[in-house]
C-alpha cells in the first residue's frame, strides 16, 4: 500500500448546502494547513474537533470553510484523514480540490479511500462492499440489508463458519499425521454430523441472494402479451401517471419502456415490453426481438391477456415463453364485456389469473400484493447476499463441503477431504477478502464511486 497523501470531492456534484473536500494520508494535517486558515490564530488542529475558517490559493481567498482533522488509526481509512465543508457548488468545491492538490496531494481513484480502510483493517471487503451498496440503494428495504452487513451480519456468519470449518480440518490433519493411530474412520464420522450443518448453512445464505439482488437492482419485470392487451395502460396504472403512450392502434410500443417504483419498500422495475406478434414491420420486429429478451431477463413476468377478446394461439406461444419463469396470469380489461373468463384462463393455462381493469383500477393492489410475494425478504437479522461475488463464493464453498462430506461417507483417504475442506475455507476467505489476490481487490474497487 503507498503511503501517498490523497484526496478528492466526496458529495455528489452539482449546487447543495455544502460540498466536502476529503483528504487521506500521512501529509493530511501539513495540507491542510497550507490551504485552510482558521479564525481562531491559535488553532492546533485537535483531532475530531471542527474549526471555522477562510481557504486560500496562495493569497487569493476562495470560501468560507470548516475543517476537520482525524488522527490515525481513528479515522474511516486508518491514516491521518482531513475534510474540509465549503459551500455547496461544483466550481468552488472543484477551486479547493485545485488548490489541495497543488499543495502536495495526489488524485485519489475510485474507491480509494474504502481501499485504504479495508488494507488498513478498519473494514472486511462485505463491509466495504455494504457501504456501496447503501450509497446505490433503491428503497429503504435495500439500504437496511446493506446496513446489516454494513455492521458485519455477513462478516460475522460466514468468519462463524470459517472457525469451524479451521476445528474440522485440525481433526482431520490430526487423523493424516498419526495413520497409525487408526483414526480416519472415527474421524470422519464426527465431522460429517459438524460439516453437514454448515452445508445447510450455505445452502441458505445462496438462496438468499435472488431477493438480495432484487433490492439492490430492483424487481424486473416485464409486462408481456399480445398487441392491443393494455400492456401500456397497465404500466400506467401502476406508476399512477401517464408514462407510455396509448393508443387503439396495434404495434404503438416499439421499444422497451423502463420504470422504477418503490412498493412496501421493494424497488420493481416495470419494463413495458411492445406486442408479440408476427409483423413484417423492420421496426416492430426489433420492438418484438426486444420483448423477447426482456422476458429472459426478467425476474418476473406479468403474462397480460384481454378478456374482451378470444384467446388466439399468440397468447399460448407468450405463456410458453414465460412458464418457466416466475410469473402471473393478468387478465385484463375486466369493466368491458368478457370473452375469456378466469375458468377459460384456468383450463387452458392451469393457473388462476388477477382480474384487472386499467380503466377502473380494479385489481390493481391484488396484483401488486402478489408481485411483492415474489420479491418480499425475511425482516430477520440473517443476512442477505447482494452480490454475485459473493454468492458465487459461497457456492464454491458448498460445492467443496458436500464433495468433502462425500468422500468421508464412501471412506476414502481424509488427504482427499482435506483438499476440499481447505477449498471451502479459500472460498469463505474471498467473501472478507482475506484469500482475495491484489489484483482481484482492485478490480473489486476500481466499480466504487469517486472520493468514497
Amino acid at each position: 500500500m503507498t503511503t501517498n497523501t490523497i484526496a478528492a470531492i466526496a458529495t455528489a456534484p452539482g449546487q447543495a448546502g455544502i460540498a466536502i473536500i476529503r483528504l487521506s494520508g500521512s501529509e493530511a494535517k501539513n495540507i491542510l494547513k497550507k490551504t485552510f486558515r482558521p479564525k481562531n490564530k491559535k488553532c492546533a488542529y485537535l483531532p475530531n474537533k471542527m474549526y471555522f475558517g477562510e481557504v486560500f490559493d496562495g493569497e487569493e481567498f476562495i470560501d468560507q470553510a470548516l475543517a476537520v482533522f482525524f488522527q490515525s488509526p481513528r479515522s474511516y481509512t486508518g491514516e491521518d484523514t482531513a475534510e474540509i465543508q465549503c459551500h455547496g457548488g461544483s466550481v468552488v468545491a472543484e477551486r479547493i480540490l485545485r488548490t489541495v492538490l497543488k499543495n502536495g496531494a495526489e488524485m485519489a481513484e475510485p474507491g480509494e479511500f474504502t481501499k485504504r480502510a479495508f488494507m488498513n483493517g478498519k473494514l472486511d471487503l462485505s463491509q466495504a462492499e455494504a457501504i456501496m451498496d447503501m450509497i446505490g440503494a433503491l428503497s429503504e428495504k435495500s439500504a437496511k440489508e446493506s446496513a446489516k452487513n454494513l455492521k458485519g451480519s455477513l462478516k460475522e456468519s460466514v468468519t462463524n463458519i470459517q472457525r469451524e470449518l479451521t476445528d474440522v480440518i485440525a481433526q482431520v490433519e490430526a487423523g493424516i499425521e498419526y495413520p497409525e493411530e487408526d483414526l480416519e474412520e472415527v474421524i470422519s464420522e464426527e465431522q460429517i454430523g459438524v460439516l453437514a450443518p454448515m452445508s445447510m448453512q450455505l445452502a441458505r445464505l445462496a438462496e438468499s441472494y435472488q431477493n438480495g439482488k432484487m433490492l439492490r437492482e430492483g424487481v424486473k419485470t416485464a409486462i408481456a402479451g399480445r398487441p392491443n392487451v393494455g400492456k401500456s395502460s397497465l404500466l400506467n396504472l401502476i406508476l399512477g401517471e401517464e408514462r407510455a403512450i396509448v393508443t387503439k392502434i396495434e404495434g404503438t410500443t416499439r421499444d422497451i419502456l423502463n420504470e422504477y417504483f418503490i412498493y412496501r419498500q421493494i424497488p420493481i422495475m416495470l419494463m413495458d415490453t411492445a406486442g408479440i406478434r408476427e409483423t413484417e414491420d423492420e421496426v416492430e420486429k426489433i420492438g418484438v426481438e426486444r420483448s423477447m429478451e426482456a422476458i429472459d431477463l426478467a425476474d418476473i413476468v406479468l403474462f397480460l391477456i384481454d378478456g374482451s377478446r378470444y384467446l388466439t394461439m399468440e397468447d399460448i406461444e407468450i405463456f410458453t415463453m414465460a412458464m418457466d419463469k416466475p410469473h402471473i396470469i393478468v387478465l385484463n380489461k375486466s369493466d368491458l364485456s368478457q370473452s375469456v373468463t378466469k375458468e377459460d384462463v384456468m383450463n387452458h393455462f392451469g393457473e388462476e389469473p388477477i382480474l384487472v381493469s386499467c380503466r377502473t383500477g380494479e385489481g390493481k393492489e391484488e396484483l401488486l400484493e402478489k408481485l411483492y410475494s415474489f420479491a418480499a425478504v425475511n425482516d430477520g437479522e440473517d443476512p442477505v447476499l447482494q452480490r454475485q461475488r459473493q454468492y458465487e463464493a459461497v457456492l464454491k464453498a458448498k460445492r467443496s463441503l458436500d464433495a468433502a462430506i462425500l468422500q468421508m461417507q464412501s471412506g476414502m483417504d481424509l488427504d482427499c477431504a482435506s483438499i476440499d475442506l481447505q477449498a471451502a475455507w479459500q472460498a469463505l476467505g474471498e467473501i472478507s477478502g482475506s484469500t482475495l489476490t491484489e489484483d482481484i481487490i482492485d478490480r473489486i474497487f476500481e466499480k466504487f464511486c469517486l472520493g468514497k
